[in-house]
Parts: structure tokens; sequence; C-alpha cells
């Protein structure tokens, strides 16, 4: 499969809106950091409920670990290393072009723009950390 390929099905698979978005980089971006959809609710001023239903999502998906105690607590760990390679490959591309992926998020992206999200995510291969 090529590699744009996968990194776009990875986008329409997990990131659906902006929170979504804010979401993953605050795991991505603290990965070793166990998050409460209390705390990263607090932290990203987004409603609790909209911090547990995206975690609860991405811990379905196999992108978070959880760990549960006093309250139910998420991290970034993709449970395989092809998932994990294309979520570092998603945040790379991100940071190279955030404005062409919140429009791809966001929906209003045409066929142009899925085409040059589809090309930026071929642009590099191996992401380092």
């Amino acid at each position: 499969m090529d590699p744009g390929d996968a990194l776009t099905g990875f986008v329409r698979a997990h990131i659906h809106s902006v929170n979504d978005l804010r979401i993953f980089f605050a795991c991505i971006d603290h990965p070793e950091r166990w998050w409460s959809p209390t705390a990263l609710g607090r932290e990203l001023a987004v409603a609790e409920r909209t911090a547990r239903v995206t975690l609860e999502r991405f811990a379905r998906q196999n992108l978070l670990d959880i760990r549960i105690s006093d309250d139910v607590h998420y991290r970034f760990q993709p449970g395989t290393e092809q998932l994990e390679a294309l979520a570092w490959g998603f945040a790379a591309v991100y940071r190279r072009d955030p404005a062409l992926v919140v429009q791809f998020v966001a929906g209003s992206a045409g066929n142009d723009s899925l085409r040059d999200l589809a090309d930026a995510f071929r642009i590099k291969r191996d992401v380092d950390r």
C-alpha cells in the first residue's frame, strides 16, 4: 500500500473533527502522560464529555493504552508498530502543513485538497520522533 494512501486512511479512520485533532496531539505530544477526561478537557478547554468520548474511541481504535484507578486514564500507546508509524507519520505531516490537514479534517477539502494531502504524506516515509 502506498504510504500516502495509508496515512490518508489513518486520518479518515481516526480524526473526525478539529477537537479530535487537538486531543490526538495532546496525547502524542506527551506519550508518557496518563490523561483523565477531566484533565484533558481542562487542558484543551473542551467539554469533559467530548474528551471522554474521543479518548474512548481512540482506545477502541487501538491508539491508546488504558489504566483504571480512581478514573479511567489514557495515554498514547498504539497497539501495533504499523499503527504507531502511521500516527507519527500523520503528526509529521501536520507539523509541516497544519492548514492543509485542518482543511481536510474539517471536511472542506475538495478533490485537489485530498490529492495534496496524499502527496504531503508521500514526501517523507521515515519520521523522526
